[in-house]
């Protein structure tokens, strides 16, 4: 672009040669361009620009010049501007990031001064990710994007997992020798985590034989049967004058003496003794809350508030409880432990991904990451920026976030970003967006990335992703809803579509239901449960499998049962045969009772015959107004336990989870909690309650939520004898 700076005008002296001169002088000097800006120059490059001298006089005109200070240069400057055009070259190379400008002076002798105003910025050249130890990413500065550049055939490499051990570059690809975790006890589940390396985790029980054969691990072969101890139940008979026990292993029926074990403890009630014909058992204990936070907060001396916007928590299995929010307040790690840390700024979701916190968007300055943190200090460990590793991608749109996360394996993670897309007219369309759908490995390093193309979500209805869950094998199932709010918290609407991806983010299939509102997804034993349908959906294709008279709400899933999750104000609950719509039996609440929360968990109950799964939620009480955490046992839906909850709840519980003898509960929350996100900007309560004899359950799938972490996966558990994932 040439512009005309300024115009010098004859100036006429008075006497002498000078005004023979000028009085000769009948044309113009002018500089061009008047402003020019350099743009975006990487720190350490370089950008020219040609600026122009036009001297339309018959004479040259002597040039006085003064330049900016720096990082803006010209080499040979012209002490005279000679008739027609002369042209210098300006150069903008920046050392270090920043804006800079600066104005250039040019007096020709005999005319006005003439200046130019040049600006430019300087920016940090983009780190490129790298992908496998067998290549090495650089940045091209004529395509302004990452390249990779292959190693050597043979090269030594590091894998990206610490389950390979001697890496050699073969093909392209860092090959080497799998990693031997066989610690030679066979009562042992011998795994390799891509980030932790070798773990050793204890089998599930061995099964007994449902009578007198109690299942036992021998660490030289695996699981044996040894006989039960004498007296042990074998039989559901078991009153205080008959009772089904073992002796000798075989499974009898004997009168049993007193102090004879006649009811199971539970975790607020000790087990009932024979006395006589009567089964005399202590009163039960109220929970009481072993730790409370409140994140409402005092009120400041000068009234003024002193609330954290905390409505998020994921639970460990040890019991060390972290808070977060949506985009306000700082999570709060291990705050019930003596480790307990803060980040250093908001994030917008949060989980559990091995041993480390995983937030998106954070650090927050900028969107469009994703950050694993230290649990014990919250000290960032590592950072993924999609606008940095993907510019092509960040190119597409106005502005980049996370939408959300799973675990799709101990070497995986998905993370689903959103977007406003970029416009013509560079307005930004709140309700049109656009989604790539990344796949890091163990250490925050990308592995694919791609957009998300439809044209489901080409309509300007924000279509969102309300359900994101994966499988064993780390295939990934998102489902996208329109939405019908407007702003956050978002509320999903019809039709809904579920798409698939495998582990590597290769396209799968689709499938559309234009009845079905969104919501999470449960995916366990080859079906995906969405969780506002009654229908089940094969897992390998999309197509229908089967319909139950009821949506799922967020399901539980064991090895033998489904259980629907119960509707708020109900009296009743179906659990169904595992992997079909055949009722096995229907759970009624006592009167006066009814289901106060649709949040439902699985826990493992330790009894005397052997671990049981329970399902987890809470009812109240018509009479005495109170909370009560209620287990379901799942195989024949009978009242495993009830236990009275010391509550000082502003609400009745909204989330909890289950760790080894403990859970943790949220209530308090005052916004839409099956929302997107869920009770965003509401300040929650979170407890902890001690829970003797109840554990995480060895099932394939832990709830809606993914368990402890929040990860939306499948857990499973290898079959007796073979290695597998926990």
């Amino acid at each position: 672009m040439r512009l005309i700076l300024a115009v010098a005008t004859l100036l006429v002296a008075s006497s002498g040669c000078r005004e023979e001169k000028l009085a000769a002088a009948s044309g113009t000097v002018e500089l061009s361009p008047t402003h020019f800006d350099f743009g975006s120059v990487y720190s350490g490059q370089s950008s020219t620009i040609a600026l122009r001298i036009r001297n339309d006089n018959r004479f040259t005109v002597p040039l006085q010049w003064s330049l900016p200070q720096g990082p803006f240069t010209a080499s040979d400057l012209p002490a005279t501007a000679k008739m027609g055009l002369t042209e210098v070259v300006l150069t903008f190379a920046p050392q270090g990031v920043g804006s800079f400008g600066g104005m250039i002076s040019l007096v020709p002798e005999g005319f006005e001064p003439l200046q130019s105003f040049v600006s430019g910025t300087a920016v940090e050249t983009p780190v490129c990710p790298q992908l496998d130890g067998c290549t090495r990413a650089v940045f091209d500065l004529a395509q302004n994007k990452c390249l990779e550049v292959a190693l050597p055939e043979g090269s030594s490499c590091q894998a990206a997992t610490a389950c390979i051990e001697n890496g050699v570059c073969v093909a392209g690809r860092c090959v080497g020798k799998e990693k031997n975790c066989d610690d030679g006890n066979a009562c042992t589940i011998d795994v390799c985590n891509a980030t932790l390396g070798c773990e050793h985790l204890p089998r599930p029980p061995c099964p007994g034989d449902g009578k007198c054969g109690v299942g036992v691990c021998n660490p030289a072969n695996g699981c044996e049967l040894a006989p039960a101890a004498d007296g042990t139940a074998c039989g559901p008979q078991q009153t205080c004058d008959a009772a089904q026990v073992c002796i000798a292993g075989d499974c009898v029926v004997r009168d049993p003496p007193d102090g004879y074990v006649c009811a199971q403890a539970s975790p607020c009630q000790g087990e009932g003794r024979c006395v006589g014909s009567v089964c005399s058992r202590p009163a039960p204990s109220v929970l009481q809350p072993s730790w409370s936070y409140d994140s409402v907060g005092p009120v400041a001396p000068d009234g003024s508030s002193t609330a954290e916007e905390l409505h998020d928590f994921v639970l460990e299995p040890s019991g060390a409880m972290s808070l977060s929010g949506f985009f306000r307040s700082a999570p709060k790690l291990r705050i019930n432990t003596p480790e307990s840390s803060q980040a250093q700024g908001p994030v917008r979701r949060c989980m559990l991904w091995g041993n480390r916190y995983i937030c998106a968007d954070y650090p927050a300055e900028v969107n469009g990451k994703v950050s694993a943190l230290s649990l014990s200090t919250a000290e960032t460990v590592w950072t993924f920026d999609l606008r940095v590793a993907r510019p092509d991608l960040n190119a597409m749109t106005q502005s980049l976030f996370m939408a959300r996360m799973a675990v799709m394996g101990s070497d995986r993670l998905a993370a689903l970003f959103e977007a406003y897309p970029k416009t013509g007219s560079g307005s930004t369309t709140t309700q049109c967006r656009r989604y790539f759908l990344v796949v890091l490995n163990a250490k925050g390093e990308l592995i694919s990335a791609s957009p998300v193309v439809d044209p489901v979500l080409d309509e300007c209805n924000h279509p969102h992703p309300y359900g994101f869950g994966a499988d064993a094998m780390g295939n990934l199932y998102i489902s996208f809803s329109p939405t019908i709010t407007q702003p956050a918290p978002l509320v999903p609407g019809s039709p809904t579509m579920v798409m698939s991806y495998t582990k590597d983010g290769i396209f799968r299939w689709k499938f559309i239901d234009h009845d079905l509102k969104g919501g999470e997804l449960a995916v366990a034993g080859g079906l995906l449960y969405p969780e506002n349908s009654p229908m089940a959906v094969l897992s390998a294709t999309g197509k229908p499998a089967f319909a139950l008279d009821e949506a799922y709400g967020r399901a539980v899933i064991t090895k033998e049962r489904t259980v629907v999750a119960p509707r708020v104000g109900s009296m009743s609950v179906n659990g169904y045969e595992s992997g079909l719509n055949t009722q096995r039996w229907l759970h009624t609440l006592s009167a006066g009772q009814y289901f106060v929360s649709d949040q439902i968990r699985l826990a493992q109950w330790a009894t005397r015959s052997g671990p049981r799964s329970v399902a987890l939620t809470f009812v109240g009480d018509l009479l005495t107004s109170d909370y009560q955490l209620h287990a379901i046992d799942t195989r024949d839906g009978s009242e495993a336990f009830s236990c009275s909850m010391s509550s000082p709840f502003r609400t009745p519980p909204q989330m909890f989870e289950v760790g080894t003898g403990m859970m943790g509960v949220m209530e308090g929350s005052n916004t839409c909690g099956k929302c997107d996100p869920p009770f965003a900007s509401s300040s929650a309560a979170f407890h902890t309650f001690t829970l003797p004899l109840i554990d995480l359950a060895q099932e394939p799938w832990l709830g809606a939520f993914g368990g402890a972490g929040h990860d939306h996966r499948e857990e499973v558990l290898a079959p007796q004898g073979e290695p597998g994932l926990h």
